[in-house]
């Protein structure tokens, strides 16, 4: 409990950088506020989970609707701490928080703003690798090769079902997956992607139908049920 805890208040917290640093704006020092009308927070506001439940998703002041992102963070942040500290060495628990605390990273700025932020990802995947290969964690060539393989038939054929930066991202954890890892990391995020957006297609308006779906989230969600758990 005491780890979910932790990790549910620092979740709050990779929320406001996810949002701040693809702007340039601070995200230490200044205060939290309302998007909508710009009032500066309350602690009692910011409690993890609690506050978004007490306030009912709502802004007290201009009522205006509190996005969920933070709300979902800030639990999805607490399981991976969990996760995280489940492993059977202090190299695994570190390994594992420091990378999916990065892929979340990616996922809200992909979720927030539809790009992978170069100001994160490059500083953040090339620290992961100097990690990875620190701690001699394995190193699968045939994985790269099997990468290299699905990129080329993606760009021939499919050049729009991913962006450069989502293959860009897969790159850089293509090696330190297995084959199969890799495959049913693929799938599992090609699967998810295509029925979330059948269910927006089939249940919105024409208008919403065109909207562009982020992958990053489901590229996370495979890499945490294909690897780590």
């Amino acid at each position: 409990m005491i780890y979910f805890i932790l990790g549910s208040c620092f979740g709050s917290f990779l929320c406001v950088v996810a949002e701040r640093v693809p702007i340039s704006q601070p995200f230490i020092i200044a205060r939290s506020r309302c998007v909508n009308c710009k009032r500066v927070l309350s602690f009692w506001e910011m409690i993890p989970i609690l506050s978004s439940l007490l306030l009912k998703f709502q802004c007290r002041t201009c009522h205006k609707r509190i996005s969920v992102t933070y709300f979902i963070t800030e639990i999805l942040y607490g399981l991976i701490f969990l996760l995280s500290f489940k492993q059977q060495t202090t190299i695994d628990c570190f390994i594992t928080l420091y990378w999916l605390t990065v892929v979340l990273l990616l996922t809200l700025t992909d979720i927030y703003y539809l790009v992978i932020e170069p100001k994160i990802f490059y500083p953040s995947h090339l620290t992961l690798i100097a990690f990875l290969f620190y701690f001699n964690f394995p190193f699968y060539w045939e994985s790269l090769v099997l990468y290299l393989i699905i990129c080329s038939i993606i760009l021939l054929f499919l050049n729009e079902a991913l962006g450069m930066g989502d293959l860009l991202l897969l790159l850089f954890w293509a090696p330190w997956l297995s084959p199969h890892e890799l495959i049913q990391l693929l799938f599992i995020a090609s699967l998810t992607a295509l029925l979330t957006y059948a269910i927006i297609f089939l249940t919105t308006s024409k208008k919403v139908r065109t909207l562009q779906l982020p992958f990053v989230p489901f590229l996370n969600l495979g890499l945490i049920v294909a690897h780590f758990l």
